[in-house]
């Protein structure tokens, strides 16, 4: 039997090990997951995001936000046309914003899927202040009337995740920043092209054994 065969059947049984473990504890309602564009340089990389979903589905993770930091705007046209490319028919509900709109495709598949591409927390948190303001001067709201729902209600993001992943760096990003204040976080130092299924496995068990509090 050769090594290659003996590491990959090794895998398999340390996954459904991994998998087994998870199973029957509360799994995270909402995940997280910020990659680079530098990640996503080819169609495979891209193509492996619908994959991304079927494991969290697989979970019962309910939705999936995916935040594309990006380092070259020039990126920003390319990768939201091949990633609105891998969705289409894919079959889950998916929608894919960036700076220029949104795209919303349908799906019947349980798993949501947010996709932002380079749409950043501070300018996510700046448009729903601009929106709010522009109500305030039409009378349709009161300043007294404001609230943390009245924001909340202008994201374009509006579901908190449970978990946020960071592959291939320790430090945070500007995704979420309103949402995710009580989210747990987990950095992996792998990074987008190397993510496994056993990555995602790892963070979500790492999730299982934390008491969470909420900011208390």
């Amino acid at each position: 039997m050769g090594t290659m065969l003996v590491r990959q059947l090794a895998y398999g049984v340390y996954e459904r090990s991994m998998l087994k473990s998870i199973t029957g504890e509360p799994a995270p309602r909402c995940v997280a997951l910020v990659i680079s564009d530098a990640d996503l340089m080819d169609e495979k990389s891209i193509a492996r995001l619908p994959e991304l979903a079927g494991w969290c589905a697989e979970l019962r993770i309910g939705e999936i936000s995916v935040y594309v930091s990006i380092t070259d705007d020039s990126s920003v046209g390319r990768l939201t046309g091949s990633i609105r490319a891998v969705f289409e028919g894919a079959g889950f509900p998916a929608r894919i914003v960036s700076p220029g709109g949104a795209v919303t495709l349908a799906g019947a598949k349980p798993c949501a899927v947010n996709v932002s591409i380079g749409y950043g927390g501070k300018h996510e948190l700046t448009n729903a202040l601009r929106d709010i303001m522009r109500k305030v001067e039409g009378h349709e709201l009161k300043p007294e009337d404001i609230d943390e729902a009245t924001v909340e209600s202008h994201l374009i993001f509006r579901t908190e995740p449970d978990l946020f992943i960071r592959t291939g760096e320790e430090r945070l990003s500007d995704f979420l920043i309103w949402q995710s204040v009580y989210s747990e976080l987990y950095f992996t130092d792998v990074n987008w092209e190397d993510f496994r299924k056993i990555d995602l496995l790892r963070a979500v068990r790492d999730y299982q054994y934390r008491q969470r509090r909420f900011g208390k």
